[in-house]
């Protein structure tokens, strides 16, 4: 059979509502100043702040921080993204398997950061001080009964305000299902900066990686096609480092166990994701109803 060419791969397009479309990532040319670990300064937690009459002797509070004289520093440990393509030698310098490697990477880093993000396997894995979305001591909206969409996410849009010392939006995590049945009954919205929002301006991430779980050890945590879960933070950050391909030449990449002309390539980059926790709800949802 003749040989009839090939054709070049599209490009990789990640999730247009995703993580970057809120958290955009800071790429600081240092990677010495945050892959080993940084710590982040936060001034939403208030010590206190009240509203007082002009005779000093009415007053109401508006926020307040029950641990007094401490900062708001919160740890953040970077984790690794990798890559890896596997394929027969048989062929193999007729294409450039670096670039191809990387752009593999760069296409599912968003997912990858999205997924750490809200399951947070590698956090809970080592035990770190790192934040995820379903960790256990996360604030329960209405406990563990599961609302509509449309009501989970007014109520969700509330208590976020409502429990932010500042009284700042936040942003609301949820997965693609979810957000389908929002957008069919006009409850969310394009911003003029690309990202979606509630009518309240509370931006939304949509995320690929995001998997729908609920908090660690409550009722109903499973996500299932039916059963989601919707949560509420304060900003969101991210981290990423520059790519490096592991495999320099083509012996490092041979696979000598297998024996079979087999090449293993892989890249890997530096990336850290987290949010302000001081606010941290859930909600569960019942896409149903």
């Amino acid at each position: 059979m003749a040989f009839t060419g090939v054709f070049e791969a599209p490009k990789i397009m990640p999730s247009e509502f995703g993580l970057f479309t809120v958290a955009k990532p800071n790429t600081r040319p240092n990677e010495d100043q945050w892959t080993r670990g940084f710590s982040q300064e936060w001034d939403t937690d208030i010590f206190s702040a009240k509203n007082w009459d002009d005779t000093d002797t009415t007053s109401a509070v508006v926020a307040g921080d029950a641990v007094p004289g401490r900062y708001r520093y919160v740890e953040v440990k970077p984790f690794f993204i990798e890559a890896e393509d596997y394929r027969s030698t048989l062929g193999f310098t007729s294409f450039d398997y670096v670039a191809r490697v990387k752009r593999q990477l760069e296409g599912v880093t968003q997912k990858a950061m999205e997924r750490e993000l809200w399951d947070g396997a590698i956090r809970k894995g080592e035990s770190h001080d790192n934040k995820a979305l379903s960790d256990a001591n996360t604030t329960l909206i209405n406990g563990t009964t599961a609302l509509s969409v449309q009501r989970a996410l007014a109520l969700l849009d509330f208590e976020l305000a409502d429990t932010s010392p500042c009284g700042e939006n936040g942003v609301i995590h949820m997965t693609k299902d979810a957000a389908g049945l929002l957008a069919a009954n006009y409850m969310i919205f394009h911003s003029e900066s690309g990202h979606l929002q509630t009518i309240s301006g509370t931006k939304i991430i949509i995320g690929s990686g995001y998997s729908g779980a609920g908090p660690d050890e409550v009722t109903g945590a499973t996500a299932s096609a039916t059963n989601k879960w919707m949560y509420g933070t304060g900003s969101v950050k991210t981290f990423l480092g520059d790519i490096d391909v592991v495999t320099d030449t083509l012996a490092q990449g041979y696979d000598v166990s297998g024996n079979q002309n087999d090449m293993r390539i892989k890249a890997i980059r530096p990336a850290a994701v987290y949010f302000d926790s001081s606010v941290h709800i859930a909600v569960r949802v019942d896409l149903t109803a």
